[in-house]
């Protein structure tokens, strides 16, 4: 895998974790809103309860397509790795010998 393509898996998870931690703190307060009284408030916690399920619904999307693309990704390097073994094992020896002599530095 590439370091774009981890990039681009790692800002996926990232994104995905983001919307837990604000789909967490909707939900939150969503419960806490349910105890104040007032007109005002039942219209906010009716507003609230429609992104929380379409917070949800997006957080589920979001991760289906980081699975999605990650699986993709995965599945092309296994795929070139056995269509070129050796161009493979030479890469990573170079690569492995490249690090080795960074690290002795």
């Amino acid at each position: 895998m590439t370091d774009t393509t981890q990039q681009l898996a790692l800002g996926g998870q990232k994104i995905v974790e983001d919307l837990r931690v604000l789909l967490r703190d909707s939900e939150e307060m969503l419960r806490l809103a349910a105890n104040v009284p007032g007109e005002g408030v039942g219209a906010l916690r009716d507003r609230l309860g429609t992104h929380v399920e379409t917070l949800q619904s997006t957080l589920g999307d979001a991760q289906r397509n980081v699975h999605r693309r990650y699986r993709g990704a995965a599945v092309s390097a296994e795929h070139y790795v056995r269509h070129n073994p050796w161009r493979s094992l030479a890469l990573a020896a170079g690569s492995g010998f490249l690090l080795g002599v960074l690290v002795a530095r």
